[in-house]
């Protein structure tokens, strides 16, 4: 079992219901990896002025030996995680809890495949180097950027899917090997290897 899973809920009223889907989703996480020492997950609710229907943020991080691995954080949005504030907006409570349950689950689907990948990163089970695809950083901010790949289609990285700590070593024209997944704002790289600088 997650020796601390830590639950936030912004813009929306604690749930207990949504609580134990946490709590649950989180317990079936040590399937893909048994070494997690904590989960922080962030349930965000859309602010009342934006579009019906938009769908809950929800923010996962895993904390694993050595590394976080961190789901649903984008350029396009991201969320902190807010600890012991929770704002009470809205009277919805069974649609919101609805829509958000679908959230959580769909994270924690996530969750799990970049645990799979992580784990057989570590156990030497992932494509050789040969076989995996090669692209060039073509944006770098803070700590994300996008890669483009050999058909010229863009692929988002985030600083923690860096192997090795080499996020601060790359730079636009830098040579990176990379596995790519569906992430809910399109292609992204769950693990990028730095392969050599522009200038090399």
């Amino acid at each position: 079992m997650i020796p601390l899973v830590e639950t936030t809920f912004k813009n929306m009223p604690r749930s207990a219901v949504l609580d134990e889907l946490i709590a649950a989703e989180a317990a079936k996480l040590e399937r893909f990896y048994g070494r997690i020492t904590r989960c922080r997950v962030l349930v965000e609710k859309p602010h009342h002025h934006q579009l019906h229907g938009i769908p809950y943020h929800v923010r996962i991080e895993l904390d694993v030996p050595g590394n976080v691995i961190i789901v649903g954080d984008t350029p396009t949005k991201r969320a902190s995680l807010v600890r012991g504030e929770v704002e009470h907006k809205g009277d919805e409570l069974e649609a919101a809890h609805k829509h958000a349950a679908l959230a959580v689950s769909d994270a924690f689907r996530l969750a799990g495949r970049r645990l799979q990948d992580y784990a057989r990163r570590l156990d030497g089970a992932v494509k050789t180097h040969e076989a995996a695809p090669t692209g060039t950083v073509s944006v770098m901010k803070d700590d994300y950027g996008f890669l483009r790949a050999g058909d010229d289609h863009e692929v988002y990285f985030h600083r923690n899917s860096v192997l090795d700590g080499a996020f601060d070593r790359l730079e636009v024209g830098s040579t990176v090997r990379f596995a790519e997944e569906e992430g809910e704002q399109g292609p992204q790289a769950s693990t990028v290897t730095l392969v050599h600088h522009s200038h090399e």
